[in-house]
């Protein structure tokens, strides 16, 4: 009998990963490799190299630390915590001389989360942490206005686990906001030092999706004490109005953001768990106006009533989730059925423009950073065949197209069928 294990990917909301013996004596054999050469654990575990951003402007970013007192927080025992949010902000700037770009990964204890579910020692992770971004630190914004976009990110994730995503649509002219949710954020690191790791186990944290209240009389659920209307889906969405809001106070008394915020133009775009969370946030809050969601289910709520907003959807075919299991583990079949359900109503149950982007080169986690920080990443099959960059190009040209349509009035070709230059993706628009 094959043994197995489980494995969450970070920035995965679902799966629970099976792990043939094939996988685990790979990962045993590259651990030994690593620990006894020092040569290879560069070329194993090099630095990332972050695609080039392709527009105009220069990046700026900016950490916030926001309190939410009119919620509780469901994820601490203590009855009188306040729901507290880590929100990164990127935004177009004007580019300093003689500063370098901040690094990647802030915190050790966001390697240690990761390090476990790569099963290797945190400290070997440290090119990954050290890798260079294109953002400077406090930069002065360029003058004018910028839409917003939320960026939630998926299970185990961290605020930029899709760097590539982010500084693409920034040079673009878009201020994309990035949320450690405390819960199911890696580690949410407080100014004060507090740290909120990953609270539950993943086989207890699904108690509370979409999927499981689908299977029971249940319209509620409770964690430590914090009922859950709908499960733990809306109460993240919740996050997203609240940081909305945040993002409004800033653009108003912000020493240095104020004036540059448009949140009269504001999306949201997320995967996995993140995509679970900007359909619900959508669905109740309509100052967002766009939304697009990832390789993701949704809430009973989505699924029957649709949203009014514009929506993208991108997502592969089932054959490619099964693939994908067969090679490294994956979604069970009552969850891929669940996911593809979902996203088809999402698709068709909409009331204003609605597309559906199938890209079948792409496992879930190729929506992340993960398949440019080692080569062993691939060789696992725990990615897509696509080349990651090429996967990056073709999820940035279809998001810039979509937000630019419909947060800056911006007609773009991609969005009228499918494309020479991306062979590989298969566009269903619904006016």
């Amino acid at each position: 009998m094959k043994p197995i294990l489980n494995l969450q990917l970070m920035g995965d909301d679902t799966k629970r990963y099976k792990v043939s013996a094939r996988l685990l004596g790979g990962l045993a054999a590259l651990l030994g490799v690593l620990v006894g050469g020092g040569v290879l654990i560069h070329w194993l575990l090099p630095e990332p190299r972050f695609p080039q951003p392709t527009g105009p402007y220069p990046i700026g970013t900016r950490i916030y630390h926001w309190v939410d007192r009119s919620r509780p927080e469901p994820f601490t025992p203590n009855p009188n915590d306040h729901r507290e949010l880590m929100a990164q902000v990127w935004y177009p700037a004007i580019q300093p001389r003689h500063t370098k770009p901040v690094s990647y990964l802030a915190h050790r204890e966001i390697l240690e989360v990761v390090g476990r579910f790569f099963h290797v020692p945190a400290f070997l992770l440290g090119n990954v942490a050290q890798a260079p971004t294109h953002a400077f630190a406090g930069a002065a914004p360029l003058r004018g206005r910028f839409p917003v976009l939320l960026n939630p990110t998926g299970f185990s994730g961290f605020r930029d686990a899709s760097l590539f995503w982010i500084e693409e649509l920034v040079s673009h002219g878009y201020v994309v906001v990035g949320l450690d949710q405390p819960g199911t954020a890696a580690a949410t690191v407080f100014p004060d030092g507090r740290v909120i790791s990953v609270l539950l186990p993943k086989t207890l944290f699904d108690q509370h999706m979409p999927l499981a209240l689908s299977q029971t009389e249940k319209v509620s659920t409770v964690m430590n004490g914090v009922e859950l209307l709908g499960g733990i889906v809306p109460f993240l969405a919740a996050d997203l109005s609240f940081a909305l809001s945040q993002m409004s106070n800033l653009d108003q008394h912000d020493p240095l953001l104020a004036g540059h915020l448009d949140t009269d133009r504001a999306g949201v775009f997320g995967m996995s768990l993140g995509g679970y969370q900007g359909p619900e946030a959508c669905r109740v809050d309509l100052r967002f106006k766009a939304c697009l969601a990832v390789d993701a289910g949704q809430t009973t709520a989505v699924v029957r009533a649709g949203l009014t907003q514009p929506v993208m959807v991108m997502s592969r075919d089932a054959w490619v989730m099964r693939e994908e299991r067969s090679k490294a583990g994956g979604w069970p079949e009552a969850e891929i059925a669940h996911t593809v359900r979902d996203e088809a109503a999402l698709y068709l149950q909409s009331h204003a423009d609605a597309y559906f982007l199938t890209m079948n080169t792409m496992y879930h986690v190729n929506w992340t950073d993960v398949p440019i920080w080692s080569p062993v990443v691939r060789w696992l099959g725990l990615a897509g065949p696509v080349n990651p960059y090429r996967g990056f190009a073709a999820t940035n040209a279809y998001t810039l197209a979509f937000f630019d349509r419909y947060l800056k009035g911006q007609a773009s070709a991609l969005l009228t069928g499918d494309s020479a230059l991306w062979p590989e993706v298969t566009l269903r628009h619904r006016p």
